[in-house]
């Protein structure tokens, strides 16, 4: 005897079958082919080409993990020494990883937007430490029921004139459907109608919890302190950023925005010309992320911006790698401007929301076939659902920046993947800024601006180092 689901499964099987059984034959007459890349696996940098050389020999199970942990001491190690300074400095990191593989021809670019995406995360640690809404709901409930579910009368007529219907339609059906389903390779009794039910909660209990949280606010003046990156064995690769602001930070920052330039030397504080700087990190520019702020050899404040854009041409093709790089400096210098934006004036927002559920519930099933219903069986089933989501926006916009000049431009290959990576480096100093502004007006540069000569800078590059902390 057989039930409306096994009849109106055998009509549509018995119309459908003669085009199922065409397309199955031509399906299986094509042939797939599964490509497989087969990859190099080595070790990767941290932050240095130092560090790549001694990083071979690590050989870390996790690159994640690695980073996470440099950061985090790095971190630990900081905020220990400003406090034994009497300095609040606001210190916070984030980690990421490049979503591709070393052989896929965007690698160079994932592996900059993950250092976006480290930076984002620590910005986002930074929003919620100044100021942060919090909202927080629990909901309880609970259900008991001893009534099983049962079938009406009409339901059980109705399902005995159905069954003797079906009785007619197998007999002159079942013989050709279960010869046509087993030359298919199907077995026939995979089609056995299941019978009616019926199922009802007898019980449930259930808790939740969610919590939502806003924060924004005003972080322009957060830099960079220092970079990691590892590349473990299995291939993986991930960073981590440091970030650092203060109030002086963010003071001196915007000292420099409003200078127009007009801002005397401080010898004290004297260390290395713009070129040297560069020169001595020649090596490690690709480690360097942001801005960061030098102290030139005559005293002068100078803001470098490092900008980075990955060429995804293959290796091999020469001209293919010459002809993208020049889109990709356009994209680095773009890169270097947002920097510089992002430091004089940032404004961040970031929402994060999550719901944890823990149910409990017991249900019974009662089953109808040939006016015949089942004992009831009863199931119990315990879970716990739990659904999180974050999203953050930063923006920033700057006017009528002037002076901005390009110190340097560069291509390496990254010792690790090979991929080629081009980056340009902008550069604010206030001697240019006069001299920019006096040319626009059409004056001669005062000669006691000493030293202007020593603004020709020459192309070069350079290892990436930490922020200097007497800047926080």
């Amino acid at each position: 005897m057989m039930n409306a689901y096994k009849a109106s499964l055998l009509v549509s099987l018995l119309l459908s079958f003669s085009t199922y059984a065409h397309s199955k034959t031509t399906e299986n007459s094509k042939e797939l082919v599964d490509p497989v890349m087969s990859e190099a696996v080595s070790n990767g940098p941290a932050a240095s080409k130092q560090e790549v050389v001694e990083a071979q020999t690590q050989a870390p199970e996790d690159a994640y993990s690695y980073v996470e942990q440099k950061a985090q001491t790095f971190v630990d190690t900081k905020r220990s020494k400003f406090a034994q300074q009497n300095k609040q400095v606001f210190m916070h990191f984030g980690a990421a990883i490049v979503s591709l593989k070393s052989t896929e021809a965007g690698w160079s670019d994932a592996r900059i937007m993950a250092y976006q995406e480290a930076q984002q995360k620590a910005r986002e640690n930074l929003l919620k430490q100044l100021y942060v809404d919090v909202a927080a709901k629990t909901i309880r409930s609970s259900f008991k029921s001893d009534k099983l579910p049962e079938f009406q009368p009409e339901e059980i007529q109705a399902q005995s004139k159905l069954e003797a219907l079906l009785d007619k339609i197998v007999a002159l059906t079942d013989a050709t459907l279960n010869s046509e389903l087993s030359e298919a390779g199907i077995d026939p009794s995979e089609y056995d109608a299941a019978p009616a039910s019926k199922r009802k909660v007898m019980m449930q209990k259930a808790i939740t919890k969610s919590v939502r949280t806003a924060a924004r606010g005003d972080i322009s003046g957060s830099q960079i302190m220092k970079t990691y990156e590892k590349t473990d064995k299995n291939g993986n690769t991930s960073v981590a950023v440091v970030i650092a602001t203060s109030n002086k930070k963010k003071n001196f920052l915007t000292s420099l925005r409003l200078s127009k330039g007009n801002i005397k030397p401080e010898l004290n504080k004297a260390k290395i010309s713009v070129q040297d700087y560069l020169a001595k990190h020649k090596s490690n520019l690709m480690y360097q992320f942001g801005t960061k702020v030098l102290w030139d050899e005559n005293g002068y404040p100078v803001l470098l911006s490092f900008g980075m854009s990955g060429n995804d041409c293959n290796p091999a093709d020469y001209e293919e790698c010459v002809d993208n790089r020049e889109f990709s400096f356009i994209d680095a210098e773009l890169d270097a401007f947002a920097h510089l934006s992002e430091a004089y004036n940032l404004n961040g927002s970031v929402v994060a929301e999550s719901s944890t559920t823990q149910d409990k519930t017991r249900t019974a099933e009662i089953t109808l076939a040939s006016k015949q219903v089942s004992e009831p069986i009863q199931t119990t089933i315990a879970k716990i659902i739990k659904e999180t989501k974050q999203s953050s926006s930063m923006t920033s916009s700057v006017k009528g920046l002037v002076g901005i000049q390009q110190a340097t431009r560069w291509t390496e290959k990254h010792p690790i993947t090979n991929r080629e990576v081009n980056g340009i480096v902008l550069m604010w100093h206030p001697l240019s800024e006069q001299a920019t502004r006096n040319f626009k007006a059409n004056k001669q540069l005062k000669k006691n601006s000493a030293n202007s000569a020593k603004l020709v800078i020459k192309a070069g590059a350079g290892e990436s180092d930490e922020a200097d902390d007497d800047d926080f």
